[in-house]
């Protein structure tokens, strides 16, 4: 363990003060500072323990997913007393987005702060939505719970502008079955065939409005070929209104 905050002391840090940074983007001081350093921890850079886990921010990710699932649906919750639970759970799955993470990341600018191999095969378009969650963990286990909300409505949530975030969709499979939804429309998607061998195969998907196939798409997963359909319903909707943005 000393060798693992050792190793980060020593580190020169890309964006002056290590510590200043995270209170400039918080609001808060650092406390305990080890959960910091361990929130920018990537996994590529990760050394084990004395009890043989790994240092790495994926278990401080793990928390803080947790931590901003339930700030946002709280503050959904108060803000639009009058919308109904699909409604809210529609806008929550787009702030909880890994692209939006990212986004959010970005903007705070993680990956500057963030330790970790190029080189290693790291997930580069989830470095800052991953460091982001972290920092969440970490804020949580240095202070509260209240902190981690405060934090997210002041510097995040009262900015966003919802009635555009409404029209955002994460993918054409969200945007279908958010327009069933709407519309109260039975959308369903049914496996018409499977072709090639077991470890390669090429799935063939059928997208129902009601009992029409208005959609069909192919794709070496269910979930590739469910998309592709989607967007072939998407368009045979004429729902290109809406902002689609697919996941990294």
């Amino acid at each position: 363990m000393f060798s693992f905050f050792k190793k980060w002391n020593s580190r020169p840090e890309k964006s002056g003060n290590f510590l200043f940074q995270i209170q400039q983007i918080t609001g808060y001081p650092p406390k305990k500072v080890q959960l910091y350093k361990l929130a920018f921890t990537h996994s590529s850079t990760a050394v084990e323990n004395a009890h043989g886990l790994k240092e790495s921010n994926e278990r401080l990710e793990f928390l803080g997913d947790a931590i901003l699932g339930a700030v946002i649906t709280d503050y959904l919750y108060r803000i639009y007393p009058h919308k109904e639970e699909g409604e809210l759970t529609s806008l929550r799955s787009k702030l909880v987005s890994r692209k939006h993470l990212n986004e959010l990341g970005e903007s705070f600018e993680l990956k500057r702060l963030l330790n970790y191999n190029a080189s290693r095969g790291t997930r580069a378009k989830s470095l800052n939505g991953d460091a982001f969650e972290a920092l969440i963990g970490a804020l949580y286990l240095d202070y509260d719970y209240q902190a981690c909300q405060r934090f997210l409505e002041k510097k995040i949530l009262r900015k966003i502008d919802f009635d555009k975030l409404a029209e955002r969709y994460t993918s054409y499979k969200s945007a279908v079955l958010e327009w069933g939804q709407k519309e109260k429309q039975s959308v369903q998607f049914e496996l018409i065939r499977t072709e090639g061998k077991s470890h390669d195969p090429l799935y063939h998907v059928a997208c129902l409005i009601g009992k029409q196939a208005l959609g069909e798409g192919s794709g070496p997963t269910k979930k590739k070929a469910e998309e592709v359909a989607a967007k072939a319903a998407f368009e045979g909707l004429h729902l290109g209104h809406g902002e689609v943005q697919t996941r990294p």
